[in-house]
């Protein structure tokens, strides 16, 4: 989407295998620096990039990292400002390091805490007291974290807000991986080497001075062709590109630098280069990128990627090397099917243009579409409106199909967002591989894995509903009237921006015997 009243980049922060700070990351990359160590587990020994803490505990080392960044992203402001920040968390793996850890010391897995309850517990670390909005999408957990905010505060109902992407070491997430067979075996092997960190951004609608960047356009989409590779030709990457530069109001010979995935899986990076082509032809911008040097951060990819990349252009070094850059865009390409794209630019449009970018926007809410299943009735439905085969596919995307059916009806036409939430969605999947690495000692089999994984939903989701543009997935809230509120928010925010058709908001929840979902509908009137 392209913000309806500037977004500014006020200051960023940054932990990652580069250093504990922007400038220590900026630093790093002009040097060179960036050598995995290893992890090993269940017997196979991987590249991985891990924070350079001394902390050993899961828990403190996660309190030092969100501190240092915290530090980075709030200095100068009071402990009351502080504490009024909107705050947008996104993460992939959220709490799994603590899960496991109070799995080895209990002997059982008890997940009696919501999903979204870690973003509240960074939150405290860092000094904010507002709830936070949580979003889990895979790789692409930061920048939709950033999306949200980004909407919010370009329709007016907010003027700043902290953005913080984070991924911390855990077992699940790691055996998943080797599980799929994606993981590099070697520091110079094909593949996947993982990592840790942190990456935040403080947005604001003031812009601090004439330099700042501004996110001229966030585009978040779905690339429905497999759960590990994206479309082989790059066409769903170029038009996530092409978007992203329209939103902006930009030619790609406009554009100074590019930040390409670089994921080094070669299905990735083939497609990414297809697309890359497409956009930009034989005329191709340079080109920077982080994964060779901090490793693939997951849900903190795009954050951490985005804040140092960032300092690293602010900073004289950066600048001797790349020149002033001016205009930027920035790709991403997550597991799951998600893709995201991102356009930049120095200054300009300084003034605040509107104060509510949605007045006198009328938004109708259609009709609630309850939803009651028991499993047989269930699969039925789902397989009766899915495009492709749903072996296997699960309960959860079962009752997304359905629910989307249900409000799509058929009309299936025009750009569609879909945000979605579930309390105790995936809880069965994390409580079946948990027990398997913690308690068991053993790696879970590969499908167990993709079950916790919700992100994967949006595949077949975009696969039978072509309309589907993005799909936005908040874990619970202990409050339900709150998370309602919520979606409904961002929804209208969503539809306040010119970028979509329509917003379908749903909660699913899938049960021993009977599974239910509650669907609204938003539409411009």
């Amino acid at each position: 989407m392209k913000p309806v009243r500037p977004v500014y980049v006020r200051r960023v922060g940054h932990a990652s295998a580069l250093g504990l700070s922007a400038p220590e990351a900026a630093r790093a990359q002009l040097a060179g620096d960036g050598t995995p160590g290893f992890r090993e587990l269940f017997g196979g020994r991987y590249p991985w990039f891990a924070l350079p803490l001394a902390e050993r505990a899961w828990g403190a080392r996660v309190r030092r990292a969100v501190e240092r960044v915290g530090a980075e992203l709030c200095a100068g402001m009071s402990s009351a400002e502080i504490a009024a920040l909107p705050f947008f968390f996104g993460s992939s793996s959220l709490q799994a390091g603590a899960i496991e850890d109070a799995a080895r010391a209990s002997g059982n897995v008890e997940l009696s805490f919501n999903a979204a309850d870690f973003g509240a517990e960074v939150g405290a670390m860092l000094g904010i007291a507002t709830t936070p909005w949580v979003f889990s999408t895979g790789c692409s957990s930061g920048l939709a974290a950033l999306e949200a905010a980004l909407v919010l505060i370009g329709c007016g109902q907010i003027d700043e807000a902290l953005v913080l992407g984070a991924e911390f070491a855990n077992d699940t997430t790691l055996a998943g991986f080797a599980g799929l067979g994606l993981l590099a075996s070697t520091r110079e092997d094909e593949g996947l080497i993982l990592g840790e960190a942190v990456g935040g951004l403080l947005l604001s609608a003031t812009p601090p001075d004439t330099s700042s960047w501004r996110i001229a356009a966030c585009r978040l989409g779905v690339d429905g062709y497999s759960a590990t590779a994206p479309t082989p030709d790059g066409s769903a990457i170029a038009a996530n590109l092409a978007g992203a530069l329209a939103d902006a109001g930009r030619e790609a010979g406009e554009i100074d630098l590019v930040k390409p995935h670089r994921g080094r899986l070669p299905s990735t990076d083939e497609a990414e280069e297809a697309a890359l082509a497409r956009i930009f032809g034989a005329r191709r911008p340079a080109e920077i990128f982080f994964k060779r040097q901090l490793g693939h951060t997951l849900g903190a990819s795009g954050t951490a990627e985005l804040s140092a990349l960032l300092a690293l252009l602010d900073s004289a070094a950066g600048q001797a090397r790349y020149g002033v850059v001016q205009r930027l865009l920035f790709n991403l390409i997550g597991f799951g099917g998600s893709i995201a794209a991102l356009v930049l630019e120095r200054g300009g449009e300084r003034q605040n243009i509107v104060a509510d970018a949605g007045a006198g926007l009328k938004i109708a809410t259609v009709a609630p579409h309850p939803q009651r299943f028991d499993s047989a009735t269930l699969a039925a439905r789902a397989r009766a409106r899915c495009s492709t085969p749903l072996r296997r596919a699960g309960v959860l995307t079962e009752l997304l199909i359905a629910g989307v059916a249900a409000c799509l009806g058929d009309d299936a036409r025009g750009s569609t967002v879909v945000l979605w939430g579930s309390r105790g969605g995936v809880r069965d999947a994390c409580i079946r591989v948990v027990s398997d690495i913690a308690l068991a000692g053993e790696a879970p089999l590969p499908f167990d894995f993709l079950a916790t994984q919700p992100v994967l939903a949006a595949i077949p989701l975009q696969q039978s509903f072509p309309c589907i543009e993005s799909v936005l997935y908040q874990p619970w809230t202990q409050d339900a009237a709150l998370h309602w509120q919520r979606l409904l928010q961002l929804g209208e925010a969503w539809l306040a921006s010119g970028r979509s058709r329509r917003v379908l908001c749903g909660v699913i929840e899938p049960g021993d015997h009977e599974h239910t979902g509650q669907w609204r509908v938003l539409e411009i009137a």
